[in-house]
């Protein structure tokens, strides 16, 4: 059973950001199952880090991806990525430290981190991005 659903809703409209998502979106679902299908926690664990690694190296994309197009809410938004990457670290550590309430902890951070993340913050981006290419595409015309 997945945990979150992918939709063309959630696209923000740069190829590698849109690929990075859905592949975000693979993970967590793959940590959901193993999770619900009570692998180990060895198991576990590493597909948890996996969703780490993937994530931090997300972020260093998606704000490359912003400073080239001269996105004024960047530093902004590397502070929210830097409270998301903190707080994974957390409960990472905590799963290492085998925290009993970590699982469903972990479980409700993710589901509302990307999503919530997608929908707030990176559809300013979204925007950002539509305004910009509209009057080049008016130029273009």
């Amino acid at each position: 059973m997945a945990l979150l659903s992918w939709s063309n809703q959630y696209l923000i409209g740069n190829d590698l950001i849109d690929t990075e998502h859905q592949e975000l979106f693979r993970l967590i679902n793959d940590f959901h199952s193993r999770w619900l299908e009570l692998h180990n926690r060895h198991d576990i664990a590493k597909v948890f880090n996996q969703l780490v690694v993937y994530a931090e190296l997300h972020f260093q994309h998606e704000e490359k991806i912003m400073e080239d197009a001269s996105y004024p809410k960047l530093a902004e938004h590397q502070q929210i990525h830097e409270a998301m990457i903190d707080t994974i670290f957390q409960l990472q550590k905590s799963y290492e430290e085998a925290n009993l309430n970590l699982e469903m902890n972990t479980m409700k951070f993710v589901k509302s981190w990307l999503v919530s993340h997608i929908l707030e913050n990176d559809y300013l981006f979204r925007d950002f991005l539509a305004r910009k290419k509209s009057p080049d595409e008016a130029a273009a015309q």
